[in-house]
């Protein structure tokens, strides 16, 4: 029992300080996707168009993204599942290795990203822990 006591001791201000530094984190997201909506939207390329980017809870930058070509009822589920992988492999490549990117990746952050259609239905949607980038 005793031992149990202790490590409870240990792990309380453990718990406390990870969610300290996750708010801050969470909190250092939200003034970077703030600034970044400065800017948007922003044509990407092609049919691609960066609408907006926010923070979400659990230290997670969401891009939300147009494909202003495209109508969901007119792709296939193939097509979708193939530019998702596509699009997930080219983001993951990204991550990995931009220097802009390297704070992100420092503070482990989740990048989620969100495609819609050109009438505003969710096309497809990912994401990409640090489980997959470190």
């Amino acid at each position: 029992m005793k031992n149990v006591v202790k490590l409870s001791l240990f792990c309380i201000p453990l718990a406390l300080a990870s969610c300290k530094k996750e708010d801050i984190v969470n909190s250092e997201l939200k003034e970077v996707a703030a600034s970044m909506n400065k800017m948007t939207p922003q044509i990407l390329s092609d049919g691609v168009r960066l609408d907006s980017v926010s923070a979400q809870p659990g230290k997670t930058l969401r891009y939300n993204y147009t494909l202003t070509d495209d109508i969901k009822e007119n792709v296939t589920p193939a097509e979708i599942e193939s530019f998702k992988k596509e699009s997930k492999a080219g983001a993951l490549k990204v991550i990995k290795t931009s220097a802009e990117i390297k704070e992100f990746r420092d503070r482990e952050v989740t990048m989620e990203y969100v495609y819609y259609d050109k009438n505003g239905k969710k096309t497809s949607d990912f994401k990409i822990s640090p489980n997959e980038y470190k």
